[in-house]
């Protein structure tokens, strides 16, 4: 194994002795060997510091790159390492494609019916709307989930259980999403092993093109599982409905 000095490592890769040391000090760079008081680099080190350096030419922060390789030394989920709120570039498309905008709240009144303190704080709690800075004025998370609340709404369905029910099947998505991203981070370590993290571009790319699969075929099992559960479900609703309604008496 090839060994450096600082001076040298910074001279493969490109960069400076004094970048080294910042990404040291900064924890994106394992420290170096000591012999005396000579520090040493390894191959380990100017393949890493290659990969902080690409990645940094790319857009990413150094605390986006700190937050990735802790969390893969944390043996975090995928989902979770990747941080892909932030980490917009490793995907290949959005994630969802909310149509958002804003609203008074006499807006989302003419739309929702009354909102008492309580309802409105429900809302923003679930992320359905956000605050402003703007006193009685939001913003929507996505217009599209408001209409389809105003559609039940103008069906009888009182806001509070729609609510309700939204925040119930959230939760079992929460926990399948949990699923697959620990399912991802076991193929990368089954594939790639504990601790591993993209070095190259086209590791990067690995990683990104396995989330975007995986993201893609749960979307897809995941709405075929749930229109043949809601078939299940409506069935078996209907029969309970019909074995338990009240038949008039004769008379």
């Amino acid at each position: 194994m090839a060994e450096y000095r600082i001076d040298d490592l910074a001279r493969r890769a490109g960069t400076t002795a004094r970048n080294v040391r910042v990404y040291q000090e900064s924890g994106l760079l394992p420290r170096p060997q000591r012999r005396g008081r000579v520090a040493i680099y390894t191959d380990r080190h100017l393949r890493q510091l290659e990969a902080i350096i690409r990645l940094l030419g790319e857009g990413f922060t150094v605390k986006h790159i700190l937050k990735f390789l802790d969390g893969l030394r944390r043996g975090e989920g995928l989902a979770q390492v990747l941080d892909l709120a932030d980490l917009g570039e490793l995907v290949v498309e959005p994630w969802s494609h909310p149509v958002q905008a804003t609203a008074s709240r006499a807006e989302l009144e003419a739309q929702l019916g009354p909102l008492d303190e309580g309802t409105l704080g429900r809302l923003v709690a679930d992320r359905i709307i956000e605050e402003t800075e703007v006193p009685q004025r939001y913003l929507v998370a996505d217009q599209r989930v408001t209409e389809d609340f105003a559609a039940l709404i103008s069906r009888g369905m009182p806001l509070p259980v729609i609510l309700e029910t939204t925040a119930a099947v959230d939760a079992h998505l929460d926990e399948a999403a949990r699923v697959l991203a620990a399912a991802g981070h076991t193929e990368v370590v089954r594939q790639r092993s504990t601790g591993w993290y993209p070095g190259t571009d086209a590791e990067l790319a690995w990683a990104a093109d396995l989330v975007d699969t995986m993201r893609r075929v749960a979307r897809r099992s995941a709405q075929a599982s749930l229109d043949r559960a809601l078939d299940q479900a409506v069935r078996t609703e209907l029969r309970r409905y019909q074995e338990h309604r009240t038949v008039p008496t004769e008379r």
